[in-house]
């Protein structure tokens, strides 16, 4: 039987996310303004509007049982994210954040290389563009990535984060941070004022480094000790069909296949503890649960 999703938000990613539903034969979408629409036999809806208005749009759909997915971040406070999670939990809404890089051939074929490279020693994030936004600090644009991908790396939650803005006035837009998950640090440098767009990991192991770097042509490399590199395949497909895929198959089942509400909960109290950090000139923040 053929879906019917709502789609809100009709910038650059909300468009990406529409050209990849075309691909699906059973699948019609129906353009839904930020302000809302009829809810009325929809079977699943995606929100790609500024993250800020994250929670606020997706709310209603929530609350009235409709499959609902959330481009990353979930929201832009605790107190939001916390929301939606009540309003999963009483209305049975699957409830799906889209963390891409969770769902990147590449990325996954590197968590499987990581158990035979030995003790993860600390973890190097970069991202970077030219593209400032008006409705959150650039912590919440770019950390998003980093800390999905290193919750699946790590298989916990941070404890801690220290961040500091390196340039911006009321908001940051180039900044560092520090979280801690169990013994290992890692360290994520972000900004939205650089001319080389940069979307990259460097897993430093015990035996060797692994770098994830997604505007390489080849986006793996391994580095060994021994001064061999070698470009460890991974399957083509984009990463957002796959993600839009594991979506559908939510919306039919009624299922969540992975924790997506956990993880963007997770998400959500890391950066938020980032950004009491910056507040705090790096002063340590400890994540509360």
């Amino acid at each position: 039987m053929a879906l019917r999703l709502g789609l809100v938000g009709r910038g650059r990613w909300g468009r990406n996310i529409e050209r990849v539903l075309l691909l699906f034969p059973d699948v019609s979408i129906v353009p839904i303004s930020r302000e809302g629409g009829c809810q009325e036999a929809l079977d699943g809806v995606l929100i790609a509007t500024p993250s800020a208005t994250h929670a606020e749009v997706a709310l209603p759909y929530i609350e009235a049982g409709i499959a609902t997915f959330i481009e990353k971040p979930m929201a832009t406070s605790v107190e939001d994210a916390d929301r939606i999670r009540s309003a999963a939990a009483r209305s049975g809404a699957p409830v799906f954040v889209g963390h891409i890089f969770l769902y990147n051939p590449a990325f996954s074929t590197a968590l499987r290389l990581l158990p035979e490279l030995g003790l993860i020693r600390y973890l190097h994030c970069e991202g970077a563009n030219d593209s400032p936004r008006a409705d959150s600090s650039v912590l919440w644009d770019w950390l998003p990535h980093d800390l999905s991908m290193a919750r699946a790396i790590f298989g916990c939650d941070a404890s801690m984060a220290k961040a500091w803005k390196l340039l911006g006035r009321a908001r940051a837009e180039v900044a560092v941070s520090i979280f801690q998950f169990g013994d290992v640090g890692v360290v994520s440098t972000m900004s939205w004022h650089s001319l080389v767009r940069t979307r990259k990991i460097t897993i430093v192991c015990e035996k060797a480094t692994l770098i994830f770097d997604d505007k390489a042509a080849r986006r793996l490399a391994l580095y060994r000790k021994d001064g061999e590199i070698s470009y460890p395949s991974y399957s083509d497909e984009p990463p957002l069909t796959r993600e839009i895929e594991a979506f559908l198959q939510a919306v039919r089942s009624r299922r969540m296949d992975s924790p997506h509400l956990e993880i963007g909960l997770a998400v959500v109290r890391a950066i938020a503890a980032a950004e009491r950090s910056v507040e705090a000139d790096g002063q340590t923040v400890r994540i509360q649960e």
